[in-house]
């Protein structure tokens, strides 16, 4: 939820909105049938991206059997390999012009994103949503508005979100929840301590918070409480009881701010009465929240009043079986969707259930991990078991002392046996490592590039000299399979993109983005602060022709296109130096533009100067 709020106060926290309660916890339950077992099978992704790829049961009895658990990590290197070409090929969201009338426009916007950008690190979050994406199938950034750094209007923060902790409207089947979803989820655990710093107005109820229930007359008593299981941050429907933490800590009073409690923030659209005339001038319909204010407007813009229930963004919060606010999103009215964008790395919108529907590149590499790791430690049994294959030999052979010495130091290589004379003992002969073992482990590698379409190789692109061509056609065959990942990761950026855009009247006055633009780039782009207060009206009418996306697909295809331009200019096609920098992954593209294009004119004014010179000169 955004941290600090211009919104109007929180209603008061009763037990009598049992209207809004029930609708919630109806709601919350429906969110948990539909998404349990994807977060479930999302935990158990992560955990065998990171490693973690045998059971309890499967380690309690190869320990039993004294056999060895090895885990070689094949998964790791290929998430890291996606991961890594990821940041490697990263390019920021940037604002482009739909036609030269908006270049200017459009060169402000985007200094302004980059600076949100930067003070931001929404790439560096972005890249860690990315990875969430790729190991289990699902990331999540969340969007608000921060007021430490500027009291007065606010910056934008944007924080990595829990893959487990935001569940849309089960409903919902677009991949931007803003175009069919009617409520967001986001569940986290608090502290009471935290709660009090979040809703400071509700510290008497939180104070008395003893049990982590919806049901608010269950929260009393001399225990502090905690519903369900410690790992299933809330998202088990079959939870029916409380399990009891550290009562002796729960009952001191210093310790019981630290107590963890479930808190629900249920972000929900609420149709409102709103009354709509046209605005001839700016070309768009006016919102008005009075039927007199607005048929003022259309007697004076000569319009009619269309009467709509149109959607706002609200957000209520329960803890406790308490509602502790329920009010207008902190970023209304520039922004009337949810705060959460997600990405999907495989998303199949058309399966059956949110198991098969999202995923990532994990799942179907676990068979294959597990097939190797059996295999190795298989090999390794053997291994063992063939240096100390085993003794056979009458009883009486050695004494009880020596048989135990036999059993500890059997496979000590130059061993010393002293034997009854005429009994039997001989060491058991090992068989050979069965060839099936040694294919079994072969295979296993092999299945791990088929399941995965990931040629490693193919993606060690650190070859300097390599042209962008080359470059592109090596890509090709090793991350074509990889290709919706990151057209799904394009998408949600757009989305980040088109809501800082929204944001902008709200984040930014005159005076600040003059002191962020500074005067050497509103000199260039002949930039004045009324201009600027002309564009900020501009966007909250919505009146621009502009594209806010990411810069480009890869910086390979900017190569590849550049290298093309290239070949252009030298066969003698004038390519126009805008276009050139244009797919130059440059910094400071507009500065170096213009120091050449202001060289080209120096050198063009002393050649005509020249040539005048020669015409006057005397024969």
């Amino acid at each position: 939820m955004p941290e600090e709020s211009k919104s109007t106060a929180p209603s008061k926290a009763t037990t009598d909105d049992d209207s809004l309660r029930r609708i919630i916890a109806k709601r919350y339950k429906a969110c948990v049938a539909h998404y349990s077992d994807w977060i479930e099978e999302a935990k158990k992704d992560t955990k065998f991206a990171m490693g973690d790829q045998w059971t309890e049961e499967e380690r309690v009895a190869l320990e039993a059997q004294k056999r060895p658990c090895l885990t070689f990590n094949h998964i790791a290197p290929i998430v890291n390999i996606v991961a890594g070409y990821q940041r490697e090929n990263s390019a920021r969201i940037k604002v482009f012009p739909e036609g030269a009338e908006d270049q200017q426009f459009s060169n402000m916007l985007d200094k302004n994103l980059q600076y949100i950008n930067r003070t931001s690190k929404l790439e560096y979050k972005l890249s860690y949503c990315f990875d969430d994406g790729v190991r289990c199938g699902k990331g999540w950034i969340e969007a608000l508005i921060n007021y430490d750094r500027d009291p007065r209007l606010g910056e934008l923060k944007f924080v990595h979100s829990k893959y487990y902790a935001i569940m849309p409207d089960p409903n919902s089947v677009e991949y931007d929840i803003n175009e069919d979803a009617e409520y967001v989820f986001k569940v986290g655990q608090y502290t009471k301590s935290k709660l009090i710093r979040m809703f400071p107005d509700k510290k008497d109820i939180i104070n008395d918070f003893r049990i982590d229930s919806d049901d608010p007359t269950e929260n009393a008593g001399d225990f502090v409480l905690k519903e369900g299981d410690a790992d299933n941050y809330g998202n088990d429907p079959n939870v029916d009881t409380v399990n009891t933490t550290n009562t002796n800590e729960a009952m001191d009073e210093t310790l019981e701010g630290d107590a963890i409690f479930t808190l629900k923030e249920y972000w929900y659209k609420k149709y409102e009465k709103t009354y709509l005339v046209y605005d001839e001038e700016a070309d768009r319909l006016r919102e008005y929240a009075s039927k007199e204010t607005a048929t003022q407007a259309a007697t004076f813009t000569d319009s009619d009043v269309i009467e709509k229930d149109m959607p706002k963004m609200w957000v209520a919060s329960m803890c406790g079986g308490f509602i502790l606010q329920d009010i207008l999103s902190p970023l209304e009215p520039n922004y009337h969707g949810f705060p959460f964008f997600r990405f999907m790395a495989d998303w199949t919108p058309s399966a059956e259930d949110e198991v098969t529907r999202v995923m990532g590149i994990v799942r179907p590499m676990k068979d294959p991990q597990r097939e190797k790791n059996k295999a190795k430690s298989q090999f390794l049994h053997i291994i063992n078991t063939s240096a100390n294959s085993g003794w056979v030999g009458d009883d009486d052979a050695l004494s009880d002392p020596q048989w135990d010495s036999l059993t500890k130091l059997g496979s000590v290589p130059g061993i010393t046996i002293r034997k009854k004379p005429g009994t039997y003992l001989e060491q058991i002969l090992p068989s050979a490592v069965p060839m099936a073992q040694i294919m079994r482990e072969k295979a296993a590698d092999d299945e791990f590039r088929q399941c995965s379409g990931i040629n490693a190789d193919l993606l060690s692109l650190n070859d300097k000299e390599m042209s962008g061509r080359a470059m592109a056609f090596r890509i090709r065959q090793g991350v074509l399979s990889l290709s919706r990942i990151f057209t799904n990761f394009r998408y949600t950026k757009e989305m980040i993109g088109n809501f800082i855009l929204h944001m902008f009247p709200e984040i930014f006055d005159t005076k600040k983005m003059m002191r962020i633009l500074g005067p050497k780039f509103m000199e260039d782009n002949q930039l004045t602060e009324g201009s600027l207060a002309g564009y900020l009206t501009i966007i909250t009418d919505y009146r621009y022709d502009i594209e806010v996306t990411e810069a480009d697909n890869s910086a390979t295809s900017r190569m590849e296109t550049l290298d093309n331009l290239r070949e252009l200019a030298q066969a003698g096609y004038p390519v126009p130096l805008d276009i050139l920098f244009k797919y130059m992954n440059m910094p400071n593209t507009e500065e170096v533009k213009k120091q050449i294009q202001e060289e080209q004119q120096r050198q063009l004014e002393m050649a005509q100067a020249g040539g005048q010179g020669n015409k006057q000169a005397p024969k």
